[in-house]
């Protein structure tokens, strides 16, 4: 009875230690395949796999080199960091220069031109009677029909002929002041190159 208790005891123990050595397996198992990964990833980022020499940079890097103009080495770049803390400094920072301001010249005020004096109204001596003076009105404006209408036409439209830009006819009119009007195609207009008294033009004849 002694004997069968014994094995019964020394069971349980042997099952504990397979497997307490059947999971040390697996751990070790497990860290090879993962020190395998990590080595392949980092030999195909730093390493090239011709030479075993050292890859170019990491994105990063290389996005920073390339703005100097060059992709450096790991190697590379080592060495340049070292140079430039050994080298001492010759060039202090140049101060600022103060530049000189610019005049710019504001353009001219915009201005409206006034309008040219154009000749509207002529008068001349009648040859054939000094009583009457030869006065001739030209309309500087668009119509299809134009007339002049005043006391020297008895209140009767006198139509105007057209010319090159203008629209012209020549009356004989006693010395005087009169008050005129145009009707361009039916509507009473002014002359804009002479005087108005009460919306209308004026001429004064000598």
């Amino acid at each position: 009875m002694e004997n069968e208790n014994f094995d019964l005891d020394q069971k349980p123990a042997a099952a504990n230690k397979d497997l307490w050595l059947f999971l040390i397996i697996i751990d070790i198992v497990c860290l090879c395949v993962f020190g395998f990964f990590l080595y392949k990833n980092l030999s195909a980022r730093f390493f090239s796999p011709a030479d075993g020499t050292l890859a170019s940079l990491p994105a990063q890097e290389e996005q920073a080199a390339a703005d100097d103009g060059k992709v450096l080495t790991l190697e590379e770049e080592v060495v340049s960091s070292v140079k430039e803390q050994e080298a001492p400094v010759n060039n202090p920072a140049k101060e600022p220069v103060e530049e000189e301001p610019v005049a710019v010249e504001k353009p001219a005020a915009a201005q409206t031109p006034e309008k040219a004096k154009k000749e509207s109204v002529i008068v001349r001596p009648n040859p054939k009677s000094s009583k009457y003076r030869r006065v001739t009105f030209r309309y500087y404006g668009e119509g299809k029909k134009v007339s002049i209408v005043s006391g020297f036409t008895m209140a009767k439209p006198q139509a105007l002929r057209k010319k090159k830009d203008y629209w012209e006819t020549t009356l004989s009119i006693a010395p005087g002041r009169y008050r005129f009007l145009y009707i361009v195609d039916g509507v009473n207009t002014p002359d804009p190159y002479s005087p108005e008294e009460d919306g209308r033009s004026v001429v004064v004849v000598e």
